[in-house]
């Protein structure tokens, strides 16, 4: 079975979010405010849902939201913040109890 790439799965959620967008195909280029008529509450949302994919945590999402203009930007971030989840090592509260 074949997964579907982040920039896939960022442009189903748009798709789904923007259902009734008058500008066409969602291309990475495209502002998200001035192209999809995103607003604050739709951002909100878009934040929500791609934690809830990608489980990226909104509070990182939430800072890096802001700089997001265009799809690009927003498919960027969520990869950025994938990869850093993927490679960040968890700590074990056993071993922090342990050394004091």
């Amino acid at each position: 079975m074949k997964r579907e790439s982040v920039e896939d799965q960022i442009f189903s959620l748009l798709n789904l979010t923007f259902p009734d967008r008058d500008c066409g195909p969602i291309r990475r280029d495209m502002d998200l405010m001035r192209d999809l008529g995103a607003d604050s509450m739709t951002m909100v949302s878009l934040i929500f849902s791609i934690d809830e994919k990608f489980h990226v945590g909104t509070d990182q999402l939430g800072d890096l939201i802001v700089s997001c203009h265009t799809v690009g930007d927003l498919i960027a971030a969520t990869e950025r913040l994938q990869h850093q989840r993927a490679h960040s090592v968890p700590v074990d509260s056993r071993k922090l109890r342990a050394r004091t």
